[in-house]
Parts: C-alpha cells; sequence; structure tokens
C-alpha cells in the first residue's frame, strides 16, 4: 500500500470529534516547536481536517524576528488544553507539554526526539524521526500527500530547520535536514550566504535579552523532564560576552530557587554556552551530586566549567539519564 494512502487512512481511524484541532509545541516554544505547529496545521486543512495553531507560552525574541523577516503571524497561545483535542509537535513528555494536555484528547505526535509518556486510550499517530528539526519531518509529510508547500509554508519550515540546527551546523543536523533546507531555499531563491546572513540575525536575536527578567531569560529555553521518578528543568542559553560571563551565571544562579519552587521540580539544571565551551549550573544538594558525577567538581558554588561545547539532547539530557537511573 503507497505511503500516502496508508498515511491518509491513519488519520481517517482518529477520533477527530467535532470540535477544532490544535497543533502545539512544548512550553517554552522556540523557533522550530512554533513553525512546526503552523506548519502541521496548514497540512491538515489542506486534507480536509479543522486544525489551527496554538503555541504553549510567549514566543522568545528569535520566534518573534523569524516571523517579522518572513511575515507570517505567531498562533495564539493556548493557556489550557483540558477537554481539546491536540496533535503535538516537537515533543512527547507530558511535564513538556501545555497545561491540561494530561485531560486533553491526543490525536498525533510528530517529534524528532525520544518517545516520551505521552499515554492515548484511544489511536493515536505518531511520526518521530531522529532529525535536526521538527520541521524537517513536516516537509516529508507535505511530500507524501502530494501537497503543494506554498511560499509561506516554505519560509516558515525553512525558519525552523535554520533555527533548531544553527543553519545545518549543530551536531544533531542529519543529511535529510540539509537536502530539506536546500529545497526550500532554492523555492525561495535564498543562496547559502542568505541562509548564513538569515541564521546570524536569529541568533543575535536570541541571544537578545533586554526588556526580560533574568526568571524569563532562564525560562526562554528550558525543558522539564521526568526520568526514574526525578522531576527536574534544565535550561540552555547562549552568552558570548566573554568580560560579563561570570555577572551572568551569578543572575542565572540567583534565580534558580524560585524556578525549583515555582515549577515543583527536584532539581534545576542549565547548561550555558559561551564561545567553544560550556558552563553546567544546577541548584539543589542532589542535582549537585548528579552534575559532578558527570562534569566533575565545581569550579565554584553551582558552576562547573566544561571544556567544550555541549548540546542538551545530545549530551546532557543522555548523561543525567544514566546518572540517574544507574
Amino acid at each position: 500500500m503507497p505511503n500516502a494512502l496508508c498515511y491518509r487512512e491513519a488519520l481517517k481511524a482518529l477520533d477527530w470529534g467535532t470540535e477544532t484541532v490544535y497543533t502545539i509545541g512544548h512550553k517554552a516554544p522556540d523557533t522550530d516547536t512554533v513553525t512546526a505547529a503552523i506548519a502541521y496545521a496548514d497540512l491538515m486543512q489542506k486534507l480536509g481536517y479543522s486544525v489551527e495553531a496554538r503555541i504553549a507560552g510567549k514566543a522568545n525574541n528569535e520566534t518573534k524576528y523569524a516571523a517579522a523577516l518572513f511575515g507570517f503571524e505567531l498562533p495564539p497561545v493556548l493557556e489550557n488544553a483540558s477537554g481539546k483535542a491536540l496533535i503535538l509537535v516537537d515533543h512527547s513528555e507530558t511535564c513538556q507539554a501545555v497545561a491540561g494536555a494530561k485531560e486533553a484528547r491526543i490525536l498525533q505526535i510528530i517529534d524528532h526526539h525520544g518517545l516520551g509518556d505521552v499515554m492515548e486510550s484511544k489511536r493515536i499517530f505518531a511520526k518521530v524521526f531522529p532529525v535536526g528539526s521538527t520541521c524537517t519531518i513536516i516537509f516529508t509529510c507535505y511530500q507524501e500527500f502530494g501537497v503543494e508547500i506554498s511560499k509561506k509554508i516554505a519560509q516558515v519550515l525553512l525558519a525552523g530547520i535554520v533555527s533548531d540546527t544553527k543553519n545545518l551546523k549543530k551536531k544533531t543536523t542529519t543529511e535529510m535536514d540539509r537536502v530539506v533546507c536546500k529545497v526550500l531555499a532554492e523555492q525561495l531563491k535564498l543562496s547559502s550566504e542568505n541562509l548564513e546572513m538569515i541564521y546570524s540575525e536569529m541568533e543575535k536575536a536570541a541571544k537578545n535579552f533586554d526588556g526580560m527578567t533574568d526568571e524569563e531569560i532562564f525560562n526562554s529555553d528550558a525543558k522539564d523532564y521526568v526520568i526514574g521518578g526525578n522531576k527536574f528543568r534544565l535550561g540552555s542559553l547562549s552568552f558570548d560576552d566573554k568580560k560579563s560571563i561570570d555577572a551572568f551565571l551569578q543572575r542565572m544562579l540567583a534565580v534558580m530557587p524560585k524556578i525549583l519552587t515555582d515549577t515543583a521540580n527536584e532539581m534545576i539544571f542549565c547548561n550555558v554556552g559561551c564561545h567553544k565551551h560550556s558552563y553546567i549550573l544546577y541548584f539543589t544538594d542532589k542535582a549537585q551530586s548528579i552534575a559532578e558525577s558527570i562534569y566533575g567538581k565545581s569550579e565554584s558554588a553551582g558552576i562547573i566549567y566544561v571544556d567544550h561545547r555541549l548540546n542538551r539532547k545530545v549530551d546532557i539530557v543522555p548523561a543525567i539519564t544514566q546518572a540517574l537511573l544507574s
């Protein structure tokens, strides 16, 4: 049976109900999670389903810049999903999902991370590829159905891929990401130099914390995890001002106790990338024990220096997982 027919029949088998279904990414939404929600909602609409995109929190500065640059609207924020029908993109962990997700009906999961703990008693469709961006997967969904990608959606998908792969330089980037990025860039008549300029400006926006509180900065790219019954939040930030990096690290450490209390987690970690190295921040004694077992002795209270750049998905989460479960 052709892939498109299998896919189409799988969608028909889902309990769509009579209300609008929402595509939505994880909390602390980044550019990939926002653009994936927009693009997949567009595909579902073109297949005849009543689907709209939503986001699970305020968009960050990089996403706002990308939306302004490419001219697409950011979806409204969905505060609580209880009783609604959802298509999850870019995550499959209930701890990372919009409030009320446990009381929602999950129809689909489109993700490029490992399978999480989302459970659904009824039928569910999941498409999970080990690629650098959720938008890469969604591009293949359009191809499977033979649905034309409009200029607007090409821009949306490209923004997500460029962001989440760091313009194809991130260690999680795959050949599929490169091929899809090339196809979209050719459709939009953008050269590699254009893409480098676009990413450079997106990166600047991502590192622009003007007008944000320290708590907002920490949470601008933070994810919650539950591993072996252990609940923790892991932030991921870039800060390339070497002269003020020490002060910045202390500011992030200062807000971690409040974040721990507000989020009902047991541990807080943060990876702060600075040029070609990283700083691992931690809060609580248990977090210190875990972090030092992985990365060695602390440089100072709450801070471990790592002499190379770390990636949250590839380096940090697997290492913490192993430490917690060993």
